[in-house]
This record gives C-alpha cells, structure tokens and sequence, in this order.
C-alpha cells in the first residue's frame, strides 16, 4: 500500500463582507447602466407613437370631411345650386345678370352727411350762411 502524504492546504484569507457588497453594488449598476439606453429608446418610442397617433386623428377628421364633401358633390340638387351661383342655366332658360351701380352712380347716389336731412331745403341768407360757415349754427 502506498502511504498518503498529506500536502498542508492552502486557506483562503476570509475577507469579510465588505468585499461581497462591492462585488453586488458593481453588478447592480453594470444592469442599471445596460438598463438605461433601452429605457431611453421606449421613451423616445412613446413619445413618436403619441405623435403618429395625433397625426393619424387628424388625418382621418381630413377623411371625413372630404367624405362628406364627396357626398354633397353627388347630390343633384348641391350641383345644380353651384352651376347656378356660377352662372350657368338649364337649356330652355333665361339667364338674368344683375349688375351693380357703377361707381359713378354710386357716389351721385350717396346722401351728403353734411347737409340735414329735411324733407324742405331753404336757401340760406348770406347773415345765416355766415354763421353756418362759422360754426356756430
């Protein structure tokens, strides 16, 4: 039989708990740090679905407005007032064109603001004129 030789082993030092808090807090923040870009990219995400989804509302108030604009352009009675605010008649009518007053009939129109309105209008005496061009009439 062969004998044994114990070899002497060789102890670890005992550190304590020191160390083991390090190494946990060193590995909790290595997570929290690979943890902060894809937080940032979901926020930033968010933010653009948020913004998408306010565009996509007012896209689709667009749609039905010009759905119902689509509607009216298919109702006869709709087409038939818009030819006729632009001018146009039905074959067989008569087309009559109002014009209105040139400006020279407009300003030979106008009501003199100076002068009051009474239905009698006296010439002034020359005494009367002088006092109405004074002021004091």
């Amino acid at each position: 039989m062969k004998a044994v030789v114990a070899r002497p082993r060789l102890r670890m030092p005992r550190l304590g708990v020191g160390p083991q808090v390090v190494v946990v807090l060193l590995v909790l923040s290595l997570f929290g740090a690979m943890a902060i870009e894809p937080t940032r990219q979901l926020m930033s995400q968010r933010a653009r679905i948020a913004g998408v989804a306010q565009d996509l509302q007012q896209i689709e108030r667009s749609n039905d407005r010009l759905a119902g604009r689509i509607d009216r352009l298919q109702d006869p009675d709709f087409l038939e007032q818009r030819a006729r605010e632009i001018g146009l008649v039905r074959p067989g009518e008569d087309s009559i064109v109002v014009m209105p007053p040139s400006k020279k009939m407009q300003d030979h129109k106008k009501p003199d603001k100076k002068r009051p309105k009474s239905d009698k209008v006296r010439p002034l005496g020359f005494f009367e004129g002088f006092l109405n061009f004074v002021g004091i009439i």
